[in-house]
């Protein structure tokens, strides 16, 4: 997952690797986010599931901080930072990838 830093950086900053996508209720993703940690408190992340009955939470297994951070513009010349997501092709991925992390 390609990580992009919004104002007042606005680039692309690095790689989180997922070890696993969890599917439960709040309250069990709650449960999980007590053992792994989750950026929320409990009454943000049940005020955020609201009136839903499933739940998904996505593991970090790591993250690498780029040698050298990039402009996304300079690669796609319509980005729009994402609200949440953006999905990139396979090409797409490797162009980033070999802009972030220079030599390897």
């Amino acid at each position: 997952m390609i990580l992009y830093s919004s104002s007042p950086v606005q680039q692309l900053v690095g790689v989180a690797y997922i070890d696993r996508i969890e599917e439960r209720d709040p309250n069990g993703l709650w449960d999980l986010a007590q053992v792994y940690g989750g950026g929320l408190d409990r009454d943000e992340l049940i005020g955020y599931f609201h009136g839903k009955s499933r739940a998904y939470g996505i593991l970090i297994d790591h993250v690498r901080v780029a040698r050298s951070t990039v402009d996304p513009k300079e690669l796609f010349a319509d980005f729009r930072p994402p609200q949440s997501f953006q999905y990139l092709s396979p090409d797409e991925f490797s162009l980033v990838m070999a802009r972030l992390f220079p030599g390897e």
